[in-house]
């Protein structure tokens, strides 16, 4: 533990992080009837600026402090004795909020007790010695004296996985200081970031016009909501807005003034979209018409298949996206200006996959940042319809912030970005903003395996459960049942368009080339069927059942032997919906695949 301490604070200096963006301060805080002692060894506790001087009256103190304990990450149940530790050492060192580190997966009651008392659960796992040797890269490694390399390279790989949950965290410290200024302040000083607020917005209306002419003004969904900017502008067309933001102060502020505007629709909530379940998310499943996360919040989500996949299952068949991203084709990573003056608050650090985002020039955070480039995109284009890819500002970005103050130039220059961003082929501005739609076909795959399921006088049942994504994530939800659990895979055939379905057990891995030369094709030909393939063919991801295809494109269907020989008292398999998982008589079962080839896999 106080190996990847230590190295934790070596690559903090070796990045430029420390009294740039924080500063490390030392620590000790002794026992606390056994439950807690802290040194250097076990915590790190940093300390940053607050923007004190600028806003005397708003700021009690000019530093917040956040305190990352290590000693606790094997700890499973959290007591009241511990948890009242915990909250007694915030109280007495004036700690803000305290971020532990754990090994295990706690469960949710757990989670949330320690969040009221602002204390947030970092999950990284300890690497096995596979797992490290198949390690690509490490920035900044760190070599452990004393130790061999894969000590060494263990040490450095849990400390870079903590490092980006860290900046992840920094995120929310910066939300949770700016919050009491982000209206009046935040984006204000700087004018290009300025104008990109006020350009998303104006191309959000645009969107909302489109929806309340097809009707579809029933829900909103806005992630990263901050302190409500977009949500207080969709209440005035749509029945209801569910708002979401991990800083408590956000959320906070964003009440004050849904209740000083007496505003009845909208509805505000704590959340981390990315590590957690929202707030009565399943409500959201199928219901929404619009999902909004902007203001570059799609970079601050790591990974965005996940985050796409959610998005897809709360919309209604043609319901909307709009997400907007930092842009990795921006001009501003080609040219670099040798001003200090910048119009925009926040600059992209590339190589380090973060943002520094100045909130005022003596409070500045170093935040993570996924950037917008053909591999977002990609992602996009699996699962949704893109309408328009729209970046700005350009030529704005480029520019000081005091040129832009000279009302001439000021309005030459928007009007030259507005111009530029309505170009399909400009794609250089420092904002990317995605608008794509789902697919307005619905999945009808559910409906079909029930009739199957009845004509067939099946003897089954169906597990109901939270949505899932994969057969790992049925695994942890419904349990593990060796040999008899079922996947469905997908491919296709790119040359001849046909598509290839594969039953396996769950434990199998798919060897793509094995399939091709099965099929006499070559591996090259055949990719896996994206998420709108599969809709196309009646399912959702996650959901995908082995009988009740929806198709005229047609299907070669491969079932291996091994499943037909595994004596098993039920299957388990997929339904059409990611909410439930069949559980199957294996008689029933294989009366339903007869019209698949039994393969040796």
């Amino acid at each position: 533990m106080s190996h990847i301490v230590s190295t934790i604070k070596d690559k903090f200096e070796a990045e430029g992080l420390i009294n740039k963006f924080f500063e490390i301060k030392p620590y000790h805080f002794p026992h606390v009837g056994n439950l807690l002692s802290l040194d250097g060894e076990n915590c790190i506790l940093l300390e940053f600026a607050k923007p004190y001087e600028e806003f005397p009256e708003i700021y009690k103190s000019p530093v917040y402090r956040l305190l990352t304990i290590f000693s606790l990450h094997q700890e499973r149940h959290f007591s009241y004795e511990l948890q009242h530790a915990i909250e007694r050492l915030q109280y007495k060192e004036n700690i803000d909020r305290i971020v532990l580190w754990s090994t295990l997966k706690l469960d949710e009651e757990t989670l949330q007790s320690l969040k009221k008392i602002s204390v947030d659960i970092i999950q990284v796992g300890i690497p096995s010695e596979s797992e490290v040797l198949k390690t690509k890269s490490i920035n900044y490694f760190i070599p452990i004296k004393e130790e061999d390399l894969i000590y060494s390279l263990k040490v450095n790989l849990v400390a870079e996985r903590l490092i980006k949950r860290l900046r992840k965290m920094f995120h929310l410290v910066l939300s949770e200081i700016s919050a009491p200024i982000y209206n009046k302040h935040y984006g204000r000083a700087k004018i290009a970031t300025r104008e990109f607020m006020n350009f998303e917005e104006d191309r959000l209306l645009k969107l909302v016009k489109k929806l309340k002419s097809e009707d579809r003004t029933k829900i909103a969904v806005d992630v990263g909501c901050g302190t409500g900017r977009h949500s207080f502008t969709l209440a005035r067309h749509f029945e209801d807005i569910y708002g979401y933001d991990f800083s408590p102060n956000m959320i906070r502020e964003a009440n004050v003034i849904k209740k000083e505007k007496d505003i009845k629709n909208i509805f505000f909530s704590v959340s981390d979209f990315e590590y957690e379940k929202l707030t009565d998310e399943n409500q959201l499943y199928g219901q929404c018409d619009l999902i909004v996360a902007s203001f570059g919040m799609g970079s601050f989500v790591e990974d965005t298949a996940s985050m796409l996949r959610r998005f897809n299952e709360w919309l209604r068949p043609g319901g909307y996206i709009f997400v907007s991203f930092y842009n990795a084709n921006s001009i501003t990573l080609n040219v670099t200006p040798s001003w200090r003056d910048s119009s925009l608050v926040a600059q992209i650090d590339k190589d380090n996959n973060s943002l520094e985002v100045n909130l005022t020039p003596k409070t500045r955070f170093n935040i993570f940042c996924k950037l917008f480039d053909e591999g977002v995109e990609g992602e996009i284009n699996k699962i949704f319809n893109i309408d328009a890819i729209i970046t700005f500002p350009m030529i704005m970005a480029l520019l000081p912030n005091s040129l832009l103050e000279d009302e001439f130039a000021y309005n030459s220059f928007v009007f030259a970005d507005r111009t530029l961003a309505e170009n399909k082929d400009g794609k250089n501005g420092y904002y990317a903003i995605v608008i794509a739609h789902k697919t307005h076909r619905e999945a009808t795959g559910y409906a079909n395996v029930e009739q199957l399921l009845t004509v067939q006088e099946a003897e089954y049942s169906f597990i109901d459960h939270e949505p899932v994504l994969s057969m790992e994530d049925v695994k942890k939800t419904i349990g593990y049942f060796p040999n008899c659990m079922i996947k469905t895979l997908i491919f296709n055939n790119k040359k001849t368009g046909e598509f290839i379905v594969l039953l396996l057990h769950s434990e199998k891995r798919v060897d793509k080339a094995k399939v091709a030369a099965m099929l006499g094709v070559s591996a090259y030909q055949l990719k896996f069927a994206t998420e709108k393939e599969v809709l196309q063919l009646g399912f959702p991801v996650g959901g995908i059942a082995p009988f009740g295809f929806e198709s005229e494109v047609p299907l070669l269907k491969f079932v291996d032997r091994a499943i037909v020989d595994q004596d098993c008292e039920w299957l388990y398999t997929g339904t059409g919906d990611n909410r439930k998982t069949l559980k199957i008589k294996p008689s029933d079962f294989f009366a339903l695949i007869a019209d698949y080839q039994q393969i040796e896999f």
